[in-house]
C-alpha cells in the first residue's frame, strides 16, 4: 500500500502521533510519505502556523485559552463554514496537485487542521483517498464537526458522547486510542533502561518535562524540588527541556555542578528515560501522558495550558493514572510523597494499563490494511 501521513507542527504530539504510523506502516512493508500539511504551501506558512502556537503557549498560554474557550463556544453555531475550514481550504493548491501526481491508498492526518484541507478538496469533487484522522487529546477539537473523515481515531470510547454530539456518526468512530512509537511498549526493566541512559541503577530518579515545547512552570518546580532533594540524596532529577533552547542553557548554567539534577535537551530516548524514572511529572499534554501510561510510568500532571489539556489532566485524574496539582510549589512535595507509597504507584500503573490502549498504533494500522484490502475487493 502507499499511505500519505499529513501532520501540523504546532506543538510535538501532532508529529508524534503521525510518525508512530508511519514507522509501524513502514515495517509492515508498505510505502509511506510524510509531510507538515502546511510546508507544502510553503516553509515560511508553515513556520508561520507552527511558531504562532508554540510561542503563544511559551509565553502568553492565557490568551491561548481565551482562543481556544471561544472557538469552543462558536464551533458549532457558526452558520455555514467557520473561518478556520475556509482559511485551511485556501493551502489546498499543493495538496492536490499531490494527490493527483500520486496514488495513495489511504490519508492519516494527526491535526484537524489536515482534515479540513482533505475535506476541502473533497467538497469540490476531487477524489479522495480514504481518511483516518486521529485525535491526539482526550476530547474533541473546535470545528471538527467541519472535518469528513472516513474514520476518527479517539483516545477512549467513553469520549464517543462528545464526539457524537458534535455531529460526528458513530459508525466513523474509532475508540482505538493515541497512537504512540512501538519503543514506549518496548519491555524493558528500569535497571536496563538507567544502563543503557549511562544512569547509575541505584537511587530514585524523578522526570520532569514540559513537553516537546518546553513549556509549563519548569524552573519553578525545580525551585520547588530543590529543598526535596536536598533532604533525600539517593534521588536525582532529570529536566528534559525539548526544542526549548533558552530554557535548556538557563538551566544548564544555574545548575552547573549539582550532582542530583541532570538537564537535557531535545531527545529522541524518551520512552526510555520514563521506563528509567520512578515518577514522572510533566504538563497534561494528550501525546506525553499516554506515552507515560504506555510505559506503566507513575505520573503528576501540572497546571494544564487552558484549552484541550484541561480535558486531558481531567480524564486522567477521573481514572486514577495521575495526581493533579495546581500550585506546584506547594503541592508537588506532597504529591512526591504520597507516590512513595508502592500501594499507590501500583494502583496508578493498574489503571494505567486499564485506560490506555498500548497497542493503539498496531491496532490502527491494522484496521488500516483490512479496509484498504476490502476496498481492492
Amino acid at each position: 500500500m502507499n499511505i500519505l501521513v499529513l501532520s501540523c507542527g504546532t506543538g510535538g504530539g501532532h508529529n508524534t502521533a503521525a510518525m508512530a504510523v508511519v514507522e509501524e506502516m513502514k515495517r509492515r512493508g508498505h510505502s509511506v510519505m510524510f509531510r507538515d500539511a502546511y510546508e507544502l504551501v510553503g516553509s515560511v506558512a508553515a513556520k508561520i502556523v507552527n511558531n504562532s502556537y508554540i510561542k503563544t503557549v511559551q509565553h502568553i498560554p492565557k490568551a491561548f485559552g481565551v482562543v481556544y474557550s471561544l472557538s469552543e463556544s462558536i464551533s458549532n453555531h457558526v452558520p455555514g463554514h467557520s473561518a478556520v475550514y475556509l482559511a485551511n481550504g485556501l493551502c489546498t493548491h499543493a495538496l492536490k496537485k499531490l494527490l493527483n501526481e500520486q496514488h495513495f491508498d489511504a490519508v492519516v492526518m494527526s491535526h484537524i487542521f489536515a482534515a479540513h484541507m482533505l475535506t476541502y478538496l473533497r467538497n469540490r469533487k476531487v477524489a479522495i483517498p480514504k481518511t483516518y484522522l486521529i485525535v491526539t487529546d482526550y476530547t474533541c477539537h473546535p470545528f471538527s464537526h467541519e472535518a469528513k473523515c472516513d474514520y476518527v481515531i479517539t483516545p477512549s470510547s467513553e469520549l464517543t458522547p462528545i464526539f457524537t454530539d458534535a455531529g460526528i456518526t458513530e459508525d466513523k468512530l474509532l475508540p482505538l486510542g493515541i497512537p504512540v512509537k512501538c519503543e514506549f511498549a518496548r519491555p524493558i526493566t528500569k535497571g536496563d533502561a538507567r544502563r543503557e541512559l549511562g544512569l547509575s541503577p541505584d537511587g530514585s530518579y524523578i522526570l520532569l518535562s514540559g513537553g516537546s515545547i518546553g513549556a509549563s512552570a519548569i524552573s519553578s518546580s525545580i525551585h520547588a524540588l530543590s529543598q526535596y532533594l536536598s533532604n533525600h540524596p539517593h534521588k536525582h532529577l532529570i529536566v528534559i527541556c525539548g526544542s526549548n533552547q533558552k530554557l535548556y542553557e538557563k538551566l544548564r548554567h544555574n545548575y552547573a555542578g549539582n550532582k542530583q539534577i541532570l538537564i537535557v535537551g531535545k531527545t529522541d530516548k524518551m520512552p526510555l528515560f520514563l521506563k528509567a524514572a520512578d515518577v514522572f511529572i510533566t504538563k497534561p499534554g494528550g501525546l506525553s501522558t499516554t506515552e507515560a501510561a504506555v510505559c506503566a510510568t507513575p505520573m503528576i500532571l501540572m497546571p494544564p495550558i487552558p484549552g484541550c489539556e484541561t480535558y486531558n489532566i481531567q480524564f486522567f485524574e477521573k481514572h486514577g493514572m495521575c495526581i493533579a496539582v495546581q500550585d506546584p510549589e506547594n503541592e508537588l512535595l506532597a504529591a512526591l510523597e504520597s507516590l512513595d507509597d508502592p500501594d499507590t504507584s501500583l494502583r496508578m500503573q493498574h489503571a494505567q494499563r486499564t485506560y490506555i490502549n498500548s497497542r493503539s498504533t498496531e491496532d490502527l494500522c491494522d484496521h488500516i490494511e483490512a479496509s484498504c484490502l476490502k476496498e481492492e475487493h
